[in-house]
């Protein structure tokens, strides 16, 4: 995919694309303070379901703390989210190009000049992502053998992907604002993106509680 020549003129960015880079949104022709609020606003709506999500199941988790801990803390989160973030991290050094188109190039919203270049980017993003899925699975795996400090190993995976997460969001608005696409796909429509934001919420959802609970019981085993 080639790059987009971006220039700033009259307060809007006006990209050069080819026909593999075409957003259906149309946000990418805005004046760049329209597009930047669309990116806070972006953020803004995913904290907001994240806090409603890891309520929710933070509520969900107190009608039978003994059954959570032993089916979700302790299993079915670490060794579902291990494994998806773990085949996301090979993902990015398998297709890294793919990866790369979607990193926003500078200038993007009027003001991401970030340092590095998208093949960095791409790579320790991927590094990250391997290295807390293989930290899950390992967790899920062994919990019940666990102490303080292996113990520990779970809540910091969590915790280290559900920043991870946060941090390669702009990679999902610029799909959406500027109809980058990985490869050879076809350009997207509104209703993947969508549904992608509220896969986003789940996942940050069910990290943070992950985080939580499992260095709760951890600790609360050692205090025991």
């Amino acid at each position: 995919m080639k790059n987009v020549a971006a220039t700033l003129k009259s307060g809007i960015i006006v990209n050069k694309l080819d026909s593999s880079l075409c957003a259906t949104s149309g946000i990418e022709d805005w004046p760049v303070v329209a597009q930047a609020s669309v990116f806070a606003a972006t953020y803004a709506c995913l904290a907001s379901g994240t806090w409603a999500g890891s309520s929710l199941l933070d509520t969900i988790s107190k009608s039978n703390l003994e059954s959570w801990r032993n089916n979700f803390i302790d299993k079915i989160l670490p060794l579902s989210l291990g494994a998806l973030y773990l085949t996301a991290g090979v993902g990015h050094f398998v297709a890294a190009e793919s990866f790369r188109d979607i990193y926003p190039l500078p200038g993007t919203w009027g003001f991401w000049y970030l340092p590095g270049s998208a093949a960095f980017h791409v790579a320790w993003t991927g590094a990250v992502e391997v290295a807390g899925g293989l930290g899950l699975l390992y967790a899920g795996i062994n919990n019940d053998e666990l102490e303080i400090p292996s113990s520990l190993i779970q809540p910091i995976s969590a915790l280290t992907l559900f920043l991870l997460t946060i941090v390669v969001t702009p990679a999902n608005i610029y799909m959406f604002t500027h109809g980058a696409v990985m490869g050879e796909m076809e350009p997207l429509d509104l209703s993947f993106h969508v549904t992608r934001f509220f896969i986003q919420i789940i996942l940050l959802s069910s990290l943070l509680i992950l985080a939580k609970d499992s260095f709760f019981f951890a600790w609360g085993d050692e205090l025991d």
